[in-house]
């Protein structure tokens, strides 16, 4: 069935059966973000076809957008006392969460395929963590703590590590599909540039946009301009073939550090426009998964989820006990590295015309990597959210957090 409306009729019809959707869930003690995601499965191409292709094409700035703030609500958590302090246990983490899932989806994919370079793709892409889908958890239950903290940090770094893995990675299966002999510069130069390229622009912006809060009052009318600033940053990283989430959470960060008032206030402008964005990204999300694609999954599927989920939380225990982390952080925190969904799914795409360009073999990896993430996109995008959930009950850190209006009010009264 067919439904043509008008874009913003699509638009204002995806928000209210979102919005329904996620509050149904909520009551029954599952994350919105869960109820979004289904609410666009239903309204898309897969049951009712009222979300067509084409507007997920015309609304692609949407994603731009949301994770442009997402990424500035990871940084705008990350005080520089806080990481000095967990900074050892952040790094033990990141590596070991990465290292496990890496060996344990390799192990399981060779023994599956017999394929070297099947195993290696697919280990790389078990890496790649969704910071989209956490940080609405995060909010949703207004979490904070060290085991939040921990876990921003952890999967903002995650996201560089992810491209530096799957670049070394993709080299060598090239090498293996028979392609021509790379060397290790060639192979560093491409994500070694995307993450300082990065890091570099996310950190000027951040200056200029907490050069320019030091000159303008607070006022309601005053929220143009960082706004026009992170519209800037998205869309200049996209440019640039940037991460989006390393640019922008190294601007939450700048921005936080520099002074927590002009911080608060970027926060209290993501929490009053960034719900609309996140329900229409994730709605959006929903309606490009492919659900028919689940019953093909086969075992190959159904290993690489449990072997990533395994990896993931072992890896992180272990990298908490030699980092000094907490009993809480480490025992709950490879619960919430579930998601999976942006990185992964480009870096998938990138497979296949990589790959596609080198024989029969090359053109049958890239598909079979693709299918087969696409396929698990939806189990782990909803098995995440629901990790995150339980991670943060069992660490004690929901509702812990203070919403930034209050403290921007209280600090307004006093200038």
């Amino acid at each position: 069935m067919e439904i043509h409306l008008d874009t913003l009729a699509l638009i204002g019809l995806t928000l209210i059966v979102a919005y329904g959707a996620g509050q149904l869930l909520k009551r029954i003690g599952i994350p919105q973000v869960v109820g979004f995601l289904f609410a666009g499965v239903l309204l898309g191409p897969p049951v009712l076809h009222i979300i067509p292709d084409t507007l997920n094409e015309s609304l692609s700035f949407v994603s731009e957008i949301a994770l442009g703030l997402i990424g500035f609500e990871m940084g705008s958590h990350l005080h520089l006392g806080e990481l000095r302090k967990l900074g050892r246990s952040i790094l033990w983490i990141t590596m070991l969460q990465a290292f496990g899932s890496f060996l344990l989806v390799g192990i399981g994919v060779y023994l599956i395929t017999g394929s070297n370079y099947t195993a290696l793709i697919f280990a790389a892409l078990a890496t790649a963590t969704a910071p989209a889908a956490t940080v609405d958890v995060l909010a949703e239950y207004e979490a904070e703590g060290p085991l939040t903290t921990t876990l921003l940090a952890v999967i903002g770094i995650d996201d560089a590590l992810s491209l530096l893995l799957f670049s070394f990675a993709a080299a060598v299966a090239e090498l293996l599909l028979g392609a021509d002999e790379l060397s290790l510069i060639e192979m560093l130069e491409l994500p070694l540039i995307e993450i300082g390229g990065s890091l570099i622009v996310g950190a000027a912006i951040g200056w200029m946009m907490a050069f320019a809060l030091k000159r303008l009052p607070l006022r309601h009318d005053a929220v143009v301009l960082p706004i026009g600033i992170g519209l800037f940053a998205a869309g200049l990283a996209t440019t640039l073939h940037l991460s989006l989430i390393l640019v922008t959470m190294t601007m939450g960060t700048v921005v936080i550090n520099g002074n927590e008032k002009h911080g608060d206030y970027i926060r209290y402008i993501i929490e009053q426009a960034g719900p609309v964005m996140y329900v229409l990204f994730f709605v959006l999300a929903g309606a490009r998964l492919q659900v028919d694609l689940l019953v093909s999954m086969g075992l190959l599927g159904i290993a690489y989820i449990v072997l990533r989920l395994v990896g993931k939380y072992v890896g992180a225990w272990l990298g908490g006990w030699l980092g000094g982390a907490s009993p809480l952080v480490r025992n709950y925190l490879g619960l919430a590295l579930l998601s999976q969904a942006g990185v992964a799914i480009g870096l998938a795409l990138e497979s296949q015309a990589r790959f596609g360009a080198l024989g029969e073999e090359g053109m049958a990896l890239g598909t079979l990597v693709l299918n087969v993430i696409t396929a698990t996109m939806l189990v782990v995008q909803v098995l995440g959210p629901i990790g995150v959930k339980l991670a943060i009950t069992r660490a004690g850190e929901v509702g812990k957090a203070v919403s930034a209006s209050p403290r921007l009010l209280s600090t307004a009264s006093t200038d």
